[in-house]
């Protein structure tokens, strides 16, 4: 095996392209890691808004499949913007970003004719774009990897060909352990609505003679009702609209009685230490669940902090729940929405202290023979756990790149000096 600077870079490339090539790989492969990454970070978004399109088109597939096809989607856009970046696979990633490409071009100009979502979800909860706006942003990009399939193979990258397998290692670790992280635990970056550090309580009044009127849905069919006409149990309430007055709210976040009353201010404790255990999806959670939240709700009544349950309605009603839950502590509803920007998972625990939340965990990393250690443990949870991930990476890439510099030190100076030997 031999290293050497000219295996990895044809000679006499004019300046002015080597400078247009790293130019575009920089675009292009900014794009794609910024993408890639804003979804890979937040599972459970990606696989909702995969949801979404499928439920567009009528092809809805198991949990499973479709959490598999968002995963493989973030991880690899990720993957081919780092190695574009880096300039390792100088054929190959030009061609598969462009077959990539050619999918999402086709895929946001129907999204931008047939509007079947508001938003393409391309960068997750962190850039929210117009269907107009996406389209024109993949073709862009789509011009520019005709450049780089033209002249990518020209310029050298950072790594040697012989090493470009590790850099795809410590990227595909990298990026594995951010999801793993955001499906299990949460979002290690929350770019949702309801982040660490923001009050769910109402930080200012409706202004004037505020009237709503609220949506509720049977058999597929939505009506609209004043607060003085509310449809029987059968009916689910999916929104409320404002049809008169003003109201002016720092934030949005909403918990309904059974009568699809605004009790925000009467739940959220505004003095002390509250838990919240929120339900997005209450048709998808085992009945079993019930142990464990009882469990926790033992615990956390004997070191007197109070706890809430907040689900979303269904077709079978909160007294369902209610009934086989068999909790002492109250339990409300909420806009299903709402209890997903709040929190990730099947069931997930949000911690607030007067009215402010202050972390968010899965029920899952949660040990049910002692919660409250385990809340004071989540408590602890290193906030800066991508920091630590993120100089992992470095690290890996600058070993890599050391073996690299030493791969080529060595053989230039073997072949000196057999030039001098011989």
């Amino acid at each position: 095996m031999q290293f050497s600077l000219s295996s990895n870079s044809p000679s006499k490339t004019p300046k002015w392209q080597i400078a247009a090539v790293w130019l575009l790989r920089l675009v292009v492969g900014g794009v794609f890691v910024v993408s890639g990454f804003a979804k890979a970070i937040d599972p459970w978004g990606t696989l909702f808004k995969t949801e979404e399109y499928l439920i567009a088109w009528d092809m809805l597939q198991p949990r499973t499949l479709t959490l598999m096809a968002a995963l493989i989607q973030s991880w690899g856009e990720f993957l081919l913007g780092a190695l574009l970046l880096l300039g390792c696979y100088r054929r190959v990633t030009p061609v598969l970003s462009a077959a990539l490409m050619v999918f999402m071009t086709s895929l946001t100009l129907y999204i931008w004719i047939a509007d079947p979502v508001a938003d393409c979800g391309c960068f997750g909860d962190l850039i929210i774009l117009s269907n107009g706006a996406t389209f024109a942003k993949n073709i862009l990009i789509d011009l520019l990897i005709v450049g780089l399939i033209l002249w990518n193979q020209k310029v050298r990258g950072v790594f040697t060909p012989y090493t470009q397998w590790m850099v795809g290692g410590a990227l595909t670790i990298f990026v594995a352990a951010v999801s793993f992280l955001g499906y299990n635990v949460q979002p290690l970056l929350d770019f949702r609505r309801f982040p660490t550090g923001t009050s769910l309580l109402s930080t200012a009044e409706p202004t004037g003679d505020v009237v709503y009127s609220f949506i509720y849905e049977k058999n597929g069919k939505r009506e609209s009702f004043t607060e003085d006409n509310l449809p029987d149990s059968t009916w689910t309430f999916v929104d409320r609209e404002l049809t008169s007055g003003s109201e002016k709210l720092d934030d949005t976040f909403t918990i309904l009685d059974d009568d699809s009353n605004d009790i925000t201010a009467d739940i959220i404790e505004p003095e002390g230490r509250q838990m919240l255990i929120v339900i997005p999806e209450i048709e998808r959670v085992n009945p079993s669940y019930t142990y464990i939240i009882n469990e926790i709700e033992r615990d956390l009544s004997a070191h007197d902090i109070p706890m809430v349950t907040l689900v979303s309605p269904d077709s079978r009603g909160i007294q369902w729940w209610r009934d086989i839950s068999m909790s002492e502590s109250p339990i409300y509803s909420a806009e299903p929405t709402l209890l997903k920007e709040l929190v990730r998972g099947k069931v997930g625990l949000v911690f607030l202290n007067n009215g402010v939340v202050r972390w968010k965990r899965s029920m899952m990393v949660f040990d049910i023979e002692n919660p409250y250690q385990s809340m004071k443990d989540a408590s602890e949870y290193p906030d800066h756990i991508l920091g630590r991930l993120v100089i992992g990476l470095i690290m890996a890439l600058g070993a890599i790149l050391f073996i690299d510099l030493t791969g080529i030190t060595i053989n230039s100076l073997v072949n000196r000096f057999k030039r001098k030997k011989a």
